[in-house]
């Protein structure tokens, strides 16, 4: 199986630096601080960490402008300048098509802020570094990127980013519920990420109709009876699997396993706010947790690595198959909308499916017996602005139009209601000219529940800093725990051996 993605190559990495320590070399830190959980997964860039996603099933012309306008956001105690400028945006994406950033474009494009966003394309992973690099080594860095494992602490610690304390108050009240989150990037006492919002990182996500039909209780209803509890999880899967030999538990990649083993309250790697760096893999925890999962898999629980829908179950290839797969263990937000684009919205508008909630639902991985609260492997989303940008000012005017975003509660309400009754929209060009252009129609209860999810009410967050070394340190711990998880060596051996090649790499940092 394909565990993991590869991030940075060695000399990738020291050209990086090169580039990126070359234009303050005098200033660069030497130690990190904070927790981070980037974007998202331990792939760095893909389904885990991307703001955006697209079926592949999508006719390019579906992405046609349509007649939809922007929303009416309130600016609070923050007052815009009026005159954003061009804020060039390095991205794998671009921001102004993507669900994350298309509606917040377009709030920055109003009169208000004056600002528009220039899209630099890139490629994903090393290749998104390496252009970064080679931009700012050449006095011609972007003014904005999104947040990304490696920024922390690695990126940081390096002198890639520009501090935003001078620019950004995170005292104010509009920061309040993110503060914590904003403290746990704090470097050498400044904040060089301010994250606008929580967002979903891995749940259990499964087809309603199937746990239906399966005679099963929804994990819904155990999740809001406070019964949703590793036990309660196996207990399922065993009844599943018990129907029909070609039945199959729960599918996860190595990257994905983190989220179980947080679900314990303990991250694998932890970078304090005041730089210390916790190596937690030998805890009892951890290993507890890792330990139990391999118990699933020589029950037979877990999708075998030869199984013939491959080694990678995205939600395109889970979603005509979720009668046989249980629970497929990916970030929620992306697996609703995937899966329920490849059964309603398949190539060419004319077979799509309006207007209906799909049968796909999820729910947090369950909880520790061992604890009283749900800890959630969770996620930050947000904007960094690199070294040497030119457009500082319009650069956070546009990461305060995406706070301000987040919290309108006027914008709050119109997105529920545009998600679980979206308007009728109508494309305005291209061959489907004329035609109504197909959106997700969310079910109220799975909409309520992914917000949920990001609520730190409800919700213990743990962000896991084990993305933000590089793959030298999280190829290894990735691959431990699944060769554990799914082949027959203990955790306790294979974190033995393990521990001193990751030991040294957080030594770095000191």
């Amino acid at each position: 199986m394909n565990k993991f993605k590869r991030l940075l190559s060695c000399g990738l990495i020291a050209t990086m630096l090169l580039g990126m320590t070359a234009c303050d070399e005098g200033s660069a830190p030497s130690s990190g601080s904070g927790v981070n959980s980037g974007g998202q997964s331990g792939d760095a860039i893909g389904p885990g960490t991307s703001s955006t996603s697209t079926s592949a099933t999508t006719d390019p012309d579906d992405n046609a402008a349509d007649d939809s306008e922007a929303k009416d956001v309130s600016t609070g105690n923050y007052t815009p300048s009026g005159n954003a400028g061009t804020v060039k945006f390095l991205g794998y994406y671009d921001i102004n098509a993507d669900q994350k950033g298309e509606e917040q474009c377009k709030v920055f494009a109003t009169e208000t802020y004056g600002g528009t966003i220039e899209w630099i394309s890139a490629s994903s992973g090393a290749a998104y570094y390496e252009k970064l690099a080679t931009l700012v080594a050449s006095d011609g860095s972007p003014d904005l990127l999104t947040f990304e494992p490696l920024a922390f602490p690695y990126g940081v610690s390096k002198n890639m980013f520009e501090p935003l304390d001078e620019y950004i108050d995170i005292e104010d009240p509009l920061w309040d519920d993110m503060k914590p989150m904003i403290d746990e990037y704090e470097f050498e006492g400044k904040h060089y990420y301010v994250p606008h919002r929580v967002v979903t990182k891995y749940a259990l996500n499964y087809n309603r109709q199937t746990v239906e039909d399966a005679g099963l209780e929804d994990p819904y209803n155990l999740y809001v009876a406070g019964n949703w509890t590793w036990d309660a999880w196996r207990e399922m899967m065993i009844d599943f699997c018990n129907q029909a030999d070609d039945n199959i538990g729960f599918y996860a990649t190595s990257t994905m396993l983190e989220a179980f083993v947080n679900s314990t309250g303990t991250s694998l790697i932890d970078v304090a706010p005041d730089g210390t760096i916790s190596n937690n893999i030998a805890s009892a925890d951890v290993t507890r947790s890792i330990e139990y999962l391999a118990e699933l898999g020589r029950n037979g629980l877990l999708y075998p690595a030869d199984h013939p829908h491959g080694d990678w179950v995205s939600p395109q290839v889970w979603a005509p198959v979720s009668d046989k797969i249980l629970f497929l263990g990916m970030e929620p937000e992306w697996t609703y909308i995937a899966a329920t684009e490849q059964i309603q919205n398949p190539t060419g508008v004319e077979n799509d499916i309006f207007d209906t909630p799909s049968d796909f639902a999820f729910v947090p991985f369950p909880r520790d017996p061992d604890t009283d609260e749900y800890y959630m492997c969770s996620n930050t989303f947000g904007y960094m602005i690199p070294k040497g940008a030119k457009n500082i000012d319009g650069a956070v005017d546009f990461i305060y139009c995406n706070r301000l975003f987040e919290t309108d509660q006027g914008v709050i309400d119109q997105l529920r209601n545009d998600h679980i009754a979206p308007a009728k929209l109508t494309y305005t060009a291209g061959k489907y000219e004329g035609m109504q252009k197909w959106q997700i129609t969310w079910d109220a209860q799975v909409y309520d529940h992914w917000r949920e999810m990001c609520d730190s009410s409800k919700f213990t967050f743990i962000i896991d800093d084990m993305y933000g070394f590089g793959d030298e340190l999280s190829t290894p711990l990735t691959d431990a725990m699944y060769n554990s998880t799914f082949g027959e060596d203990s955790w306790t051996q294979l974190s033995e051996e393990i521990s001193p090649v990751i030991q040294a790499i957080i030594d770095e940092y000191k």
